[in-house]
């Protein structure tokens, strides 16, 4: 964690010092965050010594001190915010316990590269050139949102928080064979709520997003996603209307798909088998239990 100034310092160090008296009076004493345990205060002392981590709850408290400019009210209220919603909407549930739609399942690729001997780049994949003519995946808003915020969950059991170069995730749009489209009123719904949850639930996690192989006449699609975004985000923008030209930014994505140097296809780089870390795994083992009883 690197401080600019002591006023950044004084943030952090005051939210760490009141984060249990927060989750406790504000939160209805749900203290997890991306999987982890943020608090010693909630919970048995087993339960702290096994799940909490301190570099790990520190460096998500400093995520959410750095995504809305060290302003203590502000970093506390948007807090507040985002653990109230994880415990409503249960996005933990979204990626291990449910099932999806097997078309949706088909759009989602989750990869990981070595950009280099220390960094470790996750990257989610949204196929929707697989969605043509299948429309209908969008009539029910809240079932693409489950699949799609499980795909984010699972992405984010692969970061490593302690190191702020591997704590950011990619992301890759592929628009290939789409441009036949029209931005409908049920895709633009679902358009505007993942990346209104994605900006207000999940602070500070976007390395880039890659939009690719998007045609010029196709220009609507990214036109109505900036009008959603705020401008630190659209600045992680970048648009490629040829596929290959990937390669460039993400070496080691598939060679004749994107460019890259892996004789692998995206399909074959895919990562299905992801665990939940030990403190989500444990919230999930609790919601069956409760479901039996």
């Amino acid at each position: 964690m690197k401080f600019q100034d002591d006023k950044e310092k004084q943030c952090f160090e005051k939210l760490s010092q009141n984060i249990g008296e927060i989750i406790e009076t504000k939160c209805d004493g749900y203290d997890e965050l991306f999987g982890h345990k943020i608090s010693t205060k909630q919970g048995t002392a087993e339960e702290v010594t096994m799940y909490y981590h301190k570099e790990v709850a520190e460096a998500l408290l400093f995520k959410v001190c750095k995504a809305y400019q060290f302003e203590y009210d502000t970093v506390v209220d948007k807090l507040v915010k985002i653990l109230k919603w994880r415990q409503k909407f249960n996005p933990l549930s979204c990626a291990f316990r449910e099932t999806h739609n097997k078309e949706l399942e088909q759009v989602g690729i989750l990869t990981q590269y070595p950009e280099d001997e220390a960094n470790k780049r996750v990257v989610t994949w949204n196929l929707y050139g697989k969605l043509v003519k299948k429309k209908e995946l969008f009539k029910d808003v809240q079932k693409f949102l489950r699949y799609r915020i499980g795909l984010m969950e699972k992405g984010m059991q692969l970061l490593d928080f302690q190191d702020e170069d591997n704590s950011y995730m990619t992301q890759v749009h592929d628009y290939k064979t789409v441009s036949v489209w029209r931005m409908d009123s049920d895709m633009k719904s679902c358009v505007k709520e993942v990346i209104n949850i994605f900006q207000t639930y999940y602070p500070e996690l976007l390395y880039a997003k890659y939009f690719v192989n998007v045609p010029s006449v196709f220009g609507w699609a990214y036109d109505v996603i900036k009008t959603f975004v705020d401008s630190n985000t659209r600045k992680k923008f970048v648009v490629l209307n040829d596929g290959k030209k990937l390669g460039k930014y993400l070496t080691h994505c598939p060679r004749e798909q994107y460019g890259g140097v892996s004789p692998l296809t995206i399909l074959q780089q895919n990562i299905t088998a992801v665990k939940a870390t030990p403190y989500a795994a444990y919230l999930l083992e609790k919601q069956e239990i409760e479901d039996i009883e």
